[in-house]
């Protein structure tokens, strides 16, 4: 059977993955050459290299030879320059018995030790190491002699001087130091000769090595490309089989590409269809929450006993935890899609936590637990940042504290920190004496829906997302969140933020300012605020009335969009708050028709807050868009209602506003 399908020359045959031997053989041989080229190239980059590191070497040893000479020469002769200016130096103060030449004696006598050390240090040789000691020992002798005529002649003594000077035995010891320089001078030299003829000689035998690597490499080479020309035919027919095996491969591409591009689009309609399921979902889940948050707590300020009290407080409570859920599943959901932004606004660090310390502060207490508190940071001192997620971030931390600690204490630790760069962080620790963490789960607690026990007799519940969504924001403010724990001791969790620090005095100021010009407003401002609300839930309408009673402003109800348009239109109002989904016409279209009637009429802009279940991110965006000033989530939280209120309210071009209108009333 094999050898018929040896025999067998179809094409069709070798194209469904049968080679024929020959060609087996063709390309064992192809990549035997292949290896023995590559085998050649490696050679000839080693010799080549080894060659050219061989030659440097010995054009290096030859340069230096060549600049020891220079130096060399430059020693002799400054050596042979202050032997005569020394004797000159001796003659003159002999003859003369003038102290004066003793200094500069010294001097060419520093320099000529000098110069010996040179000598001695231009080679270095057991043969230079013995003529620099004779050299030393010699001018030891010679310099002694003339110390002491020196001795003569600051004594007065020159006719003394004189005969040291005269002295035999002194001529020999000079004579003897000027041979014993010479000899240190021939020495060195012999020795730089030597290192020059032995580069000179080790460059002759590398260019001798260099043409028999040339030779033989050229030998290696003509083989090898003699080899290549008669594998040239056999290259053209493998070539011919690649191109059909290319044909195939394109076409397994372009099959690929268009399964890839459906299921990229399987996958954004089944993004867009998330997207729109959540938006579906958030809205339904919090119009019913806004009623039942914003009753409870209406309920909760009415005359009630202790235990309906505390019935409330668990609707709250349990609603509260509801809305956290929804939230950090909306806030994981932005991150992901990439629609997360910041809101840098100023802020003091009691306004960020003084809620927060205070509300949790109760609930440890309430658990029999010590709250401690300690801040470094001045209460004046203003930063800017996205407040709302510090406090975000600050308040998981905290609640987890709590719920974790059954005994003990939580200590919070808020400072301001300045890095090498200048750059300010505020820095929050959090230290419990809970259960801590196991070690095995401390490393993935802040990934997403993890939690340390996920069994079903777990003790404590939650959706394992608030740690990693503290993560994701603390790194977006430029910081860092870090954990750590020892089970059955506690915890301590620390996160900063970079934030940009305000002068205290121009905050003060500022603020002053803004107070002052509030109060100025508010006594110029005799009349309740008239506010407008479009809403066409009942529900939604109690909890928006119950939320204004405390405003005591005039508020003016509607259902739908378009009794908003005519309403506005024959009454004067200060504020908008606007729901978005409405019978008739939607609260983005009813807001376009305000905007385009103040337009045409060349009116001042009435403030518009959109109060809508619709708390996505994209929606948002929409509704600041279509003219609105600011929006405000259901549930709704009365402090941030009012905070969008009075946002609103100060960007009317004209301060005088409010007062004209009920001039005009």
């Amino acid at each position: 059977m094999l050898t018929c399908l040896c025999k067998c020359s179809h094409p069709d045959g070798e194209r469904a993955g049968i080679m024929s031997p020959i060609r087996l053989t063709e390309l064992a041989v192809f990549r035997s050459r292949t290896a023995l080229v590559a085998l050649a190239v490696t050679l000839t980059i080693a010799m080549v290299a080894g060659l050219g590191l061989t030659v440097r070497r010995a054009a290096i040893n030859i340069a230096d030879a060549s600049h020891t000479s220079a130096q060399l020469a430059q020693v002799h002769g400054d050596l042979v320059s202050i032997n005569r200016e020394r004797g000159f130096v001796i003659r003159a103060a002999k003859e003369s018995g003038d102290r004066r030449w003793e200094s500069r004696y010294r001097s060419l006598g520093a320099q000529l030790e000098k110069r010996l050390h040179d000598a001695s240090e231009l080679a270095i040789s057991p043969l230079v190491k013995a003529a620099a000691e004779r050299a030393k020992t010699a001018h030891q002798r010679v310099a002694a002699t003339e110390a002491n005529a020196f001795a003569q002649i600051r004594k007065g003594n020159a006719v003394k001087a004189s005969r040291i000077i005269n002295d035999p035995r002194y001529v020999a010891n000079a004579d003897a130091y000027n041979k014993a320089v010479d000899n240190l001078l021939k020495a060195t030299w012999g020795h730089v000769e030597q290192q020059r003829v032995a580069a000179q000689r080790a460059t002759r035998w590398a260019l001798t090595g260099a043409v028999v690597v040339l030779i033989v490499l050229s030998i290696i080479w003509y083989a090898i490309l003699q080899d290549a020309q008669k594998r040239g035919k056999a290259l053209a027919g493998a070539q011919a089989e690649l191109l059909a095996y290319r044909d195939k491969l394109e076409q397994r591409v372009r099959e690929r590409t268009q399964a890839l591009k459906k299921a990229r689009d399987t996958a954004e309609s089944a993004s867009k269809a998330k997207s729109e399921f959540l938006a579906v979902m958030s809205h339904e889940i919090r119009t019913p929450l806004n009623g039942i948050l914003g009753m409870t707590k209406a309920l909760g300020e009415t005359d009630v006993n202790d235990d309906q009290k505390g019935m409330l407080d668990v609707v709250e409570q349990s609603g509260a935890a509801l809305l956290t859920i929804l939230n950090d599943v909306l806030d994981m959901s932005k991150i992901e899609a990439g629609e997360f932004n910041l809101n840098n606004t100023e802020f003091s660090i009691t306004e960020i936590s003084h809620a927060s310390l205070e509300m949790f502060g109760n609930a440890a207490r309430a658990k029999g637990l010590t709250f401690k508190t300690c801040s470094n940071i001045s209460q004046k001192t203003r930063f800017k940042g996205d407040a709302a997620r510090i406090r975000q971030v600050l308040n998981n931390l905290l609640s987890n504290a709590v719920k974790f600690t059954q005994k003990g204490e939580i200590k919070v630790s808020l400072s301001e920190d300045t890095d090498k760069e200048g750059k300010i962080y505020l820095r929050v620790m959090i230290c419990d004496t809970g259960s801590g963490i196991p070690f095995v789960a401390q490393k993935s607690i802040f990934d997403r829906f993890t939690q340390v026990d996920s069994s079903l007799s777990r003790e404590h519940q939650g959706t394992g997302l608030g740690l990693a969504i503290c993560k994701e924001l603390v790194e977006r403010m430029g910081g860092e969140i870090n954990l750590k724990s020892e089970p059955g001791k506690g915890s301590r969790f620390c996160f900063f933020v970079n934030v940009e620090k305000l002068e205290d005095a121009q905050s003060g100021d500022a603020t002053e300012n803004v107070s002052t010009k509030d109060t100025t407003k508010a006594k110029k401002q005799k009349r309740a605020l008239r506010i407008l609300v479009a809403e066409d839930n009942p529900t939604n309408r109690m909890v928006i009335k119950a939320i204004l009673s405390h405003a005591k402003a005039d508020v003016t109800f509607v259902e739908d969009g378009q009794q908003a348009v005519k309403t506005w239109q024959a009454q004067t109002f200060d504020l908008v708050l606007m729901d978005i989904q409405m019978p008739h016409m939607n609260g983005v279209e009813a807001t376009q028709a305000i905007r385009e009637i103040e337009a045409s009429e060349h009116m001042n802009k009435t403030p518009i807050v959109a109060v809508t279940a619709n708390a996505m991110p994209h929606q948002r965006k929409e509704y600041l868009a279509a003219g609105m000033d600011d929006h405000v989530a259901k549930p709704i939280e009365p402090q941030l209602l009012y905070a969008a209120m009075k946002g609103a309210l100060k960007k009317r071009p004209a301060n005088e506003e409010i007062q004209a209108r009920a001039a005009n009333s």
